[in-house]
Formats: structure tokens, sequence, C-alpha cells
């Protein structure tokens, strides 16, 4: 049976009324392009990207690989 979410469950705000400390405490699903995801307290859900295309390590922003082998 798939979990309902509750009419005042607000997956964006980060606040959590049935949560111990107020916040989401998100459970996700198998890793792919997009995870779907259910609050553990309110049932809520949300999609997450686990990867940005333009984010590096550190939030660097990310260089662009194939310039820097042309150079080489």
């Amino acid at each position: 049976m798939p979990a309902r979410t509750p009419a005042n469950a607000t997956p964006n705000s980060g606040v959590c009324d049935a949560s111990p400390t107020g916040a989401h405490h998100w459970v996700l699903g198998a890793p792919s392009s997009t995870m779907a995801g259910e609050c553990k307290y309110c049932h809520a859900a949300r999609e997450f990207r686990p990867f940005e295309d333009n984010i590096g390590f550190n939030n660097s922003p990310k260089r662009n690989r194939s310039a820097g082998s042309a150079a080489k």
C-alpha cells in the first residue's frame, strides 16, 4: 500500500511537524538519475538528483576534462 502524504506535509519547506527534530528525514530509493525520497515521519514525497552536471569536487565548479586532455 503506498504511503499517503498528509495535507500539512510540505516537502520543500524543510519543516516536518511529525519529526522529533522538526526537519524531514528523507529515506531515498535506489541510486539513479533521479531518486524518489520519502520522509520517515510524515511520508512527504520528493525527488532528489544525486549529481549536479556543473558541480565538481567540494562544490567547486566542474572543469572540462576534454579541454585539459587536448592540451597535453
